[in-house]
């Protein structure tokens, strides 16, 4: 006879108790003495924060790959299939290490940092530009002095690798999704624009891409909700996401059935709540082509 399983007393007070570390890169104020509960609202926030702008940036390189792949010339559809076979074929987080070691190794030093745009320069410690400094209330740029960079905004190198790894996967994923939405489209929509007097851009703006989306939309919520997903990866290189606080936090408060079950609720409800949004605008969009 096989005795019934008794299950573990979980105890979740402990999400109120002092976290007793540092969050190297928080988009609101913390400190080793606020809650656990705080540290997992910072990794939560960086989790959507990166979520957002990976988001936006696999969005547009993949819209940039998917017409490359169409109507691209030789050499270039055969660069960017070669891309996209890569990426698809690649563990996410080989990349991710492969970026970091090469960002690392080869961006300059603080004292002599890139500087590619007015107020923006990059170095092996992140990116930095111009914002708002709440605590002075004015908007602040960096600038070089003796010892490197100061003021501006700082966006640690973590989080710059991640984003790069993140737009880079899911920009060839939804090229390839582009690619195939751009080749359903008849030629006769092609020819129409071209009847209208419409240039190349004027034909994929106005004409071409917007029946291309509507008919994307469903792979594209499966895409960013993957995306959300992958961002757990970021804790291979020390960023703070959601994954990374719990990471820390098991080893804190030794309370692992507690903080993963914390976890998987949080990623079940932001993808949910993603998922349904998304869905909402497909049948708004569905709705209006009927």
């Amino acid at each position: 006879m096989v005795g019934s399983v008794r299950l573990p007393a979980l105890d979740f007070g402990f999400f109120f108790q002092p976290a007793g570390f540092d969050i190297s890169y928080a988009p609101f104020a913390f400190t080793a003495t606020d809650t656990f509960a705080r540290a997992f609202a910072v990794g939560l926030t960086n989790t959507l924060i990166m979520s957002g702008v990976a988001g936006l940036g696999a969005l547009v390189l993949g819209i940039l790959i998917g017409v490359g792949t169409v109507i691209g010339n030789s050499f270039g559809r055969l660069a960017l299939n070669g891309f996209i076979g890569l990426m698809r074929n690649l563990p996410k987080l080989l990349i991710l290490l492969a970026i970091y070691i090469v960002f690392i190794q080869n961006m300059p030093l603080p004292r002599e940092p890139w500087n590619p745009l007015p107020g923006i320069y990059l170095t092996n410690r992140g990116l930095s530009f111009p914002g708002f400094d709440f605590s002075l209330g004015t908007f602040d740029w960096p600038t070089m002095s003796r010892f490197g960079l100061s003021g501006g905004m700082l966006v640690p190198t973590q989080f710059v690798v991640l984003w790069l790894a993140l737009v880079v996967y899911h920009g060839a994923q939804i090229g390839e999704i582009v690619r195939g939405g751009l080749q359903s489209i008849g030629q006769g929509q092609w020819d129409g624009a071209t009847a209208l007097g419409l240039n190349t851009r004027l034909k994929l703006k106005l004409v071409i891409l917007p029946q291309v989306f509507r008919q994307i939309l469903p792979s594209m919520i499966s895409q960013f909700i993957n995306l959300l997903k992958n961002t757990s990866i970021g804790l291979a290189v020390g960023f703070a996401d959601l994954m990374g606080v719990a990471s820390t936090t098991i080893n804190q408060a030794f309370k692992p059935i507690e903080v993963m079950t914390v976890v998987m609720l949080l990623y079940l409800s932001i993808g949910l709540l993603l998922s349904v949004s998304l869905n909402m605008l497909n049948q708004r969009l569905r709705r209006g082509l009927t």
